[in-house]
């Protein structure tokens, strides 16, 4: 165990070696960390987060909220790092700006908002919306990916990380078992027994005729894939594509967007995806795949859901 994960920060520690420098690792976290207090410390903070602000259009608030958190990283860090050729390259605006936009649109698009499911009950048209909520990666970022791939980034290796590499995989397994200890620690706090659960089994019984175990199995499947999804367009877009253009510098811009994602939920959780984003992105540019990423992410979120089931069934909280 403890020699697959030496290896894997040996490759962590080469990355910050080459890249750090004091201005723009300090810049990026400041921003970072000021959006994150404004988010959760004002009203209008938090009015921005969940895209309800500046303008009546939720889509174009979250679009403008995803390329502002990328675009005020990158474009200064770039800077600090002297790298002034990839400020002048068009294609890293253009790409930038459409994975960004992209992201902001999934982020924020409601199923419920532009269609109208005829079923026999009330819950059962909310589970279809909110299945088809937790899919909106897988329908409507994965086929832009693909067609980005093909037809831009044609010497990238598969699909942004999706690809045959496995380096670090067992490293990665070792690591999610260490932090299990503290997710069974942190699943008792006030704010995570409030918003977990994501799949409620036990508001399921009987929907579609199905069996709650059924129902649960059929969302949590869907919960569960949407986090390739995640890494696909943050660790694999984000970084492994961008990296085309920008080089290693993509990875501060990537955390900046990944910690956006995160406005709404536990306070903790946003502050958390400071460092698991830059850990998992680093490590992506390294090995330019993004199993490990996927392996602690699912690892992580399926813990969680199986803990919260576990304090649901014993003590009803």
């Amino acid at each position: 165990m403890l020699k697959h994960i030496k290896l894997l920060f040996q490759d962590f520690a080469a990355f910050v070696r080459e890249d750090f420098k004091p201005a723009p690792y300090i810049y990026a976290l400041t921003i970072i960390a000021l959006s994150i207090i404004f988010v959760y410390a004002t009203d209008v903070g938090y009015e921005l987060g969940k895209g309800r602000l500046p303008t009546d259009n939720r889509l174009l608030n979250n679009v403008m909220m995803f390329s502002f958190m990328y675009f005020v990283v990158a474009v200064p860090v770039l800077i600090l790092q002297g790298k002034y050729k990839e400020i002048s390259k068009p294609h890293f605006y253009l790409k930038g700006l459409l994975l960004t936009t992209i992201i902001g649109i999934s982020d924020i698009f409601r199923w419920s908002d532009y269609f109208d499911f005829q079923t026999s009950s009330p819950e059962e048209t909310y589970f279809i919306y909110k299945w088809l909520n937790r899919a909106s990666n897988m329908i409507l970022v994965l086929p832009v990916l693909i067609l980005l791939r093909v037809f831009w980034d044609k010497k990238v290796k598969g699909l942004y990380g999706l690809c045959s590499g496995n380096h670090h995989v067992k490293a990665y397994l070792w690591l999610f078992l260490c932090v299990l200890p503290i997710l069974i620690a942190v699943a008792f706090t006030p704010a995570f027994l409030s918003y977990y659960p994501i799949g409620r089994y036990w508001e399921w019984e009987g929907l579609f005729g199905n069996a709650a175990w059924l129902n649960t199995a059929i969302f949590e499947i869907d919960y569960l894939s949407d986090f390739i999804m995640v890494e696909l367009i943050f660790r694999g877009a984000l970084v492994i594509g961008m990296a085309t253009v920008i080089g290693r510098q993509a990875v501060l811009p990537m955390v900046a967007a990944y910690v956006a994602l995160h406005f709404g939920k536990p306070v903790l959780e946003t502050i958390s995806a400071i460092g698991g984003g830059f850990f998992l992105g680093t490590l992506a540019y390294q090995t330019r795949h993004i199993w490990g990423g996927v392996i602690i992410h699912m690892g992580i979120a399926f813990a969680i859901e199986l803990i919260r089931f576990l304090q649901h069934a014993v003590w009803g909280i």
